[in-house]
């Protein structure tokens, strides 16, 4: 898979950005609009964000949402820049580019609908139905027993590059860390170096990234009884210096595995989309902007590390 790349030039040289890039821009301007106009501690973005945050922790339904919307704007100056319904609100949120896929898997899992299996009803190992029961024991057809959320990690790489201050956070470890021999950043470790010598076309560009992968499981009822398990997979990019590499803003969610037992050793079958997409990251995906240089670049990838709770795993 090769990106698309986002620069064309015209007959006098100079370039203009289009397409990804240009539409990414246009949304961090209409998102950063004040709410009303004389007010500059709150914008239009961090509002929604902060409704929307409130509608999915107390389950709120759509029309509830709308009416929230609706009653939040009467209450602000004219000209105010809140949407009245769910749909517009969607709209702005939909910009962020946080999109995901829905993928059907095995009860017992042992595999994903996907691929070979797409068109599967039962799996090919187990035999176990790809359906959910229903109380009356009988298969509720297009209802998955079980789901994995997929949230594609490249589109959000190259946002990332997309905005100047993370763009020059990213390089950090090469333009600005301090080098003297101690161990203060990744970069330091002997693993960055073993990468930078066995692959030096890697290492001698700063903005390749390299990640750390995460996952732990966790009940997300507040009830201690319930056993139910649900298993969020985070992607880490240490290329960011110390004090921007473990913020909650800059640790990606890139699966989310639905229970609700506990996986123990057949994770692997849900991590199979993110190594596909980690694949394609340390091939090389092109067509990479960077606000910084004002440029189009090629950007790679590699897994550096795993970060890994193994006390439950009783298979291995």
């Amino acid at each position: 898979m090769e990106a698309k790349c986002d620069v064309q030039s015209d007959s006098d040289g100079e370039e203009y950005l289009s397409g990804e890039y240009t539409g990414f821009r246009q949304f961090v301007d209409y998102g950063n609009k004040p709410l009303y106009p004389g007010r500059t501690t709150h914008t239009r973005m961090t509002v929604i964000l902060k409704l929307y945050n409130i509608k999915t922790k107390h389950n709120m339904s759509e029309s509830a949402y709308s009416n929230v919307l609706a009653a939040f704007a009467e209450f602000l100056p004219t000209g105010n820049s809140i949407p009245d319904t769910l749909s517009e609100a969607n709209k702005v949120l939909t910009a962020l580019g946080m999109d995901y896929t829905k993928i059907d898997a095995c009860p017992n899992d042992c595999i994903l609908y996907r691929k070979d299996y797409e068109e599967e009803t039962k799996c090919p190992r187990c035999t176990k139905s790809r359906w959910k029961l229903d109380n009356n024991d009988k298969y509720r057809e297009g209802v998955p027993a079980k789901t994995l959320w997929y949230f594609p990690i490249i589109p959000r790489f190259k946002r990332m590059f997309q905005s100047p201050e993370t763009s020059k956070s990213l390089t950090w470890h090469a333009t600005t860390r301090k080098k003297d021999g101690f161990l203060r950043h990744p970069a330091d470790s002997t693993s960055w170096k073993f990468v930078d010598e066995k692959w030096p076309a890697f290492g001698d560009e700063p903005r390749n990234l390299r990640l750390a992968l995460s996952s732990d499981g966790f009940n997300p009822h507040s009830v201690q009884s319930n056993s139910y398990s649900c298993w969020p997979v985070i992607l880490v990019t240490y290329n960011l210096p110390p004090w921007l590499v473990m913020k909650r803003k800059h640790m990606m969610l890139s699966l989310l595995i639905s229970g609700p037992k506990q996986l123990e050793n057949d994770i692997d079958v849900y991590l199979e989309p993110l190594i596909d997409d980690l694949k394609l990251l340390w091939a090389e995906v092109s067509g990479v902007y960077d606000a910084v240089k004002n440029e189009i670049f090629t950007l790679r990838a590699v897994l550096f590390w795993t970060i890994n709770d193994f006390h439950k795993a009783k298979k291995w």
